[in-house]
């Protein structure tokens, strides 16, 4: 049975900065919930281990508190909370409030409900959810509601996964919606000061997408599912955590995970290459839509796999204008590709998503445009 993935939707956050606006107001940030830490200081640390302009342009956010630095309107970080900012109670409010928005803007003119819809997330949680609360309202009763959290940067192939098996058991009528929303800058503690934080909180952004999954093929602009493999590389558990806590989610990031992907790749590739049906060679010169965890992410990748810059253009081109966004990153960066009148009609995709575990995801698609 076909799996068909079509009508890409995004929506950014009301509020964008350019990058190094945003480096500026975190080393001030810094500096304001740490009498200790000086903000020059912490502002060539920024620059020396975060992403300079040249490699994410600008990012998104809902909170407006990134805007200004009179802490006493802030909603999240004003000056009568704790240094670290509110706690996750007032953060999880911001993203039920949020989400809603989002879910009722998607669907705002959509008639037919769909079977499945999947909620993909790691950055907040509430219940009932933003998806459960649409369809309450819009009378889709029957609608399947099916949560899919806290996976990170590379839920979106497993809701992939998730959808197929809708549709398989379900019939090739069937229409999975997948949608994915994002608040990381809801994350940020002001008081960690290290260089592994810095990375982090010059990397993440907020944003949101929407996509369908069915069994049955159209004429629209769209991908077919070829192959999906995902496996956790060995003795990493400790690479990446995102935990829950009560000053927001922190996350860890060891500096190796670039050269742990990278050396897991090639025997990771041949395998979803078998998978697809595809020789080696083929994948190896497939498209490519790496999640861009960051740009030693795509450089490690590129490197490891031997691929030109215009096989991962796509990754770049969604880092520089939009940052990591979690989980949503790697829907836009295929909906960049469906929309890339280069890449040709029956074009073979190869995504790879990465995440706790660590987890490497991956995927084969056909672009179809006719």
């Amino acid at each position: 049975m076909p799996v068909t993935i079509f009508n890409f939707q995004q929506r950014t956050p009301f509020h964008v900065t350019a990058q190094d606006d945003i480096l500026d107001w975190l080393a001030w940030m810094h500096a304001a919930a740490d009498a200790t830490a000086d903000a020059r200081r912490l502002r060539r640390a920024l620059d020396r281990f975060g992403c300079a302009s040249n490699q994410i342009r600008q990012r998104f956010h809902a909170l407006e508190d990134f805007t200004h630095r009179d802490r006493t309107r802030m909603r999240i970080f004003n000056a009568t909370a704790a240094p670290e900012g509110q706690r996750l109670a007032a953060r999880m409010a911001l993203f039920a409030e949020v989400t809603q928005e989002v879910f009722d803007a998607f669907y705002s003119t959509e008639a037919v409900a769909p079977t499945h819809m999947i909620h993909v997330t790691c950055t907040g949680y509430v219940a009932p959810s933003a998806a459960q609360r649409l369809v309450a309202v819009k009378g889709w009763t029957e609608t399947v509601v099916t949560h899919a959290y806290h996976m990170g940067c590379y839920a979106a192939l497993p809701a992939l996964r998730q959808a197929a098996g809708f549709i398989a058991a379900d019939g090739p009528a069937t229409r999975v919606d997948v949608v994915h929303t994002e608040l990381c800058t809801l994350h940020l503690n002001p008081t960690l000061h290290d260089p592994e934080q810095l990375v982090i909180q010059s990397l993440f952004a907020d944003g949101f997408a929407r996509y369908s999954v069915t069994g049955e093929l159209s004429g629209a602009p769209r991908f077919e599912l070829l192959a999906m493999a995902e496996e956790v590389l060995p003795d990493s558990a400790a690479a990446m955590t995102w935990q829950c806590a009560e000053w927001g989610f922190p996350m860890t990031l060891a500096r190796d995970v670039p050269v742990r992907i990278a050396q897991a790749l090639p025997r990771f590739i041949a395998r979803l290459a078998r998978r697809g049906g595809r020789s080696e060679v083929e994948v190896r010169q497939a498209v490519y839509a790496i999640h861009p965890g960051g740009p030693k992410i795509i450089e490690q990748v590129q490197a490891g796999l031997e691929l030109t810059a215009a096989q991962t253009a796509a990754s770049r081109r969604v880092l520089h204008a939009y940052g990591n966004m979690s989980s949503a990153t790697l829907p836009y960066v295929w909906s960049d590709i469906l929309a890339d009148e280069t890449v040709p009609d029956g074009a073979l995709v190869a995504s790879l998503a990465f995440g706790p575990g660590l987890t490497l995801c991956g995927n084969l698609l056909i672009k179809r445009t006719s």
